[in-house]
């Protein structure tokens, strides 16, 4: 019985100073390291420069996809015909854009569509009755960030206007 006391207690004070010294160099490490960290910090957040509003259509498909993390960006007219664009398939955006939002109001009554496959998602957007929105993301998009993104592209291109 009394060895059993002792080894519990010898086994305690081992482990409570092996966990000790652990943790000892464990802040020593993070105090070292710290100031690398900070020194990256610091250089990311001086070369993000703020986004200022855009004065053409191209500055506007670069705003647009900075703010709101899109891929590729296609303005479009009802008709078919394509505003401006950063796509590198700008026919086939057109194209299924129209059909996706014939669908969608035919079927949902939206004026917005989202789809999902694997990493991709392509959203395309009524931004107003002359304009729409085909985008594609690699992140999800929620449904107030896509009013915002919706009302924010109209009222640019009012002042473009």
């Amino acid at each position: 019985m009394l060895y059993d006391v002792l080894a519990i207690l010898f086994g305690s004070l081992l482990g409570f100073l092996v966990t000790w010294r652990f943790v000892e160099i464990g802040v020593k490490k993070e105090e070292g390291e710290s100031p690398k960290f900070a020194g990256v910090s610091q250089l990311v957040e001086e070369k993000r420069e703020p986004l200022r509003k855009p004065k053409d259509l191209e500055e506007l498909v670069k705003y647009v996809a900075t703010k709101y993390m899109l891929a590729e960006i296609t303005i479009l007219t009802p008709e078919g015909l394509p505003i401006v664009s950063n796509s590198s398939t700008v026919d086939e955006d057109v194209a299924s854009a129209l059909e996706m939002l014939r669908v969608a109001n035919r079927l949902l009554n939206s004026d917005r569509l989202v789809i999902s496959s694997g990493d991709v998602r392509i959203v395309v957007l009524h931004i107003n009755p002359e304009v729409i929105l085909h985008a594609k993301v690699m992140r999800e998009l929620s449904k107030t960030e896509l009013e915002k993104m919706k009302t924010e592209i109209n009222d640019l291109l009012e002042e473009m206007i």
